[in-house]
């Protein structure tokens, strides 16, 4: 299962995706939280209706699989080639051109090598530093049957609800999954063994490893079907996503790993996509390529980076230790549950509060505006300063083209207003 926040769907929105998400997605409006070790309700947040209105987007609730289809059918309806089986295993040091394993060679204008964190793109640009080190906590990804627990669980399917279980060194976050009984089932927890990562066969019995001991978790976790166990990994800021010698650019998980299983962990892959394709959409000449690579760097970095050192802290928040944080933590929310609030926002300033607070900008964020604003600030004047543009062209969308103007100033003599 993945989420989808505002910032993503709004983007998939505008690439005329929105009915096809509406029937293959869920929106979900709820955030229910429990304890770990006892099962403790401590409060729920809905999503205001308001804030989601403003972001023009929807939280929705779905799987990778379909995300994966739905993108692939559109690129296909929009020219793509797609090819199979054909995995990159170098890249040329000189020209933008790889080998593929099978020994074919192919080149482009542009390389974007959106081939993860552990993909040849991401090694070629960042080298040594492209691998972070483990943290010790992994991701713990499978399903269960709703059936299973539906006494229990009644409130996710009827709000299409996400269940957030915070412990010592453990959480779980479980939704509805569209078109099944099932619910996906992620828990955090120790990384214990090899390196794990995204595509490793699920061997993992999270049963036998978590050991819960509240009645429900119990019931719960005992139908949790092998899991797939990701490392969670942290990782130094790459102070270059793009190479110019080859032409190369980093998107996705290649330029920054996020925390598997996290809000915006798909998100900022989309919002790269929504970016390069808006500075790329006014490409007049070869020329111009360099500079848009180095403005997608640009636009993008900044707002990466804030947006993972959140995503970190959530995990981390959602997992304290036991101690006077994890204390406070859930009295705030045991507070604000019994005054009938939502319980990551309200009058206090705890850490809740300002993680909500942060959530709502980068909920409101449209990076396709960023990118639209770079190019009417930026990309049009280096363009008229090289003479690379002209007339109609010169503006750019929905800028005024002031060359063409004349201004005729006349004089007029008006008699005093007498009321």
């Amino acid at each position: 299962g993945i989420r989808l926040p505002p910032n993503c769907t709004k983007i998939l929105f505008h690439w005329g995706l929105k009915d096809t998400l509406l029937q293959k997605a869920l929106v979900t409006h709820t955030l229910f939280f429990t304890r770990y070790e006892t099962g403790e309700y401590l409060g729920q947040h809905v999503w205001d209706e308001g804030v989601m209105k403003e972001t023009r987007g929807l939280f929705m609730l779905t799987t990778h699989a379909i995300l994966y289809e739905l993108l692939h059918d559109a690129a296909i309806k929009a020219g793509v080639e797609v090819r199979y089986r054909s995995d990159v295993r170098e890249i040329d040091p000189k020209t933008p051109t790889v080998k593929l394993a099978s020994g074919e060679v192919l080149s482009a204008d542009v390389l974007v090598g959106a081939d993860g964190e552990f993909g040849v793109s991401r090694a070629f640009v960042a080298g040594d530093s492209a691998r972070g080190t483990r943290t010790g906590l992994a991701l713990y990804d499978s399903t269960f049957p709703g059936s299973h627990v539906r006494q229990h669980a009644d409130f996710l399917y009827r709000d299409n609800g996400i269940i957030a279980v915070f412990g010592c060194g453990r959480a779980i976050v479980s939704y509805p999954i569209p078109g099944s009984d099932d619910l996906a089932f992620q828990w955090y927890g120790p990384d214990e063994g090899p390196e794990g990562q995204y595509g490793d066969p699920p061997v993992e019995d999270v049963y036998t490893i978590a050991k819960p001991n509240h009645e429900t978790l119990h019931l719960a976790m005992s139908a949790v079907r092998k899991a797939v166990r990701i490392s969670i990994r942290d990782h130094d800021d790459l102070e270059d996503w793009v190479s110019n010698d080859p032409r190369l650019v980093l998107v996705g998980e290649a330029a920054h790993p996020f925390p598997p299983g996290t809000i915006q962990a798909t998100a900022m892959a989309i919002e790269d996509g929504g970016v390069l394709a808006k500075l790329f959409s006014h490409l007049l000449e070869e020329r111009q390529v360099e500079s848009f690579l180095d403005a997608f760097q640009e636009l993008r970095q900044s707002r990466v980076r804030h947006v993972r050192l959140r995503e970190f802290s959530n995990v981390l928040y959602m997992t304290l230790p036991e101690g006077e944080a994890a204390e406070e933590r859930d009295r705030s929310m045991r507070a604000k549950a019994a005054a009938g609030i939502n319980v990551l926002e309200g009058a206090s300033d705890g850490d809740a509060t300002k993680n909500w607070d942060e959530m709502e900008v980068i909920f409101g964020y449209d990076c396709e505006d960023h990118a639209d604003d770079w190019w009417i600030k930026w990309g049009v004047l280096r363009e008229r300063a090289l003479g690379g543009m002209s007339g109609d062209n010169a503006a750019g969308p929905g800028l005024l083209d002031f060359s063409k103007m004349t201004v005729n100033v006349s004089s007029t003599t008006v008699d005093e207003y007498k009321p």
